[in-house]
C-alpha cells in the first residue's frame, strides 16, 4: 500500500488531505487511523491484522476502508486485485 499524497492535517482524530491536484479529503476517525498505519512496505493483509490489533477495528470493516481510500485517491496499491 502506498499513500498518494502528504500534505495532510490532523484536527481532533479526522484527517484533512490536500491531493496533489489541490482537491481536499476529509477523512474520519476510523480512516484516519487506517491512513496513518499505511506504509509502502505493509500488504493489505499486514494493513488489516495492524489496525485490528492496535484499534479493535475488524478485516471487513477496514478493507471497505482501504477501498474507500483508493476511490478518493489518498492510498494506492496497483497489486491489489478485488475480485467480483
Amino acid at each position: 500500500m502506498h499513500r498518494t499524497t502528504y500534505v495532510w492535517k490532523e484536527d481532533e482524530g479526522y484527517a484533512i488531505i490536500i491531493k496533489n491536484d489541490g482537491n481536499k479529503v476529509i477523512l474520519n476517525q476510523d480512516a484516519t487511523k487506517l491512513w496513518k498505519i499505511i506504509n509502502d512496505e505493509d500488504s493489505v493483509e499486514i494493513i488489516c491484522d495492524l489496525i485490528k490489533e492496535k484499534y479493535n477495528i475488524s478485516e471487513d470493516k477496514t478493507l471497505i476502508a482501504i477501498k474507500a481510500l483508493i476511490e478518493a485517491g489518498v492510498v494506492s496499491n496497483l497489486d491489489m486485485f478485488w475480485g467480483d
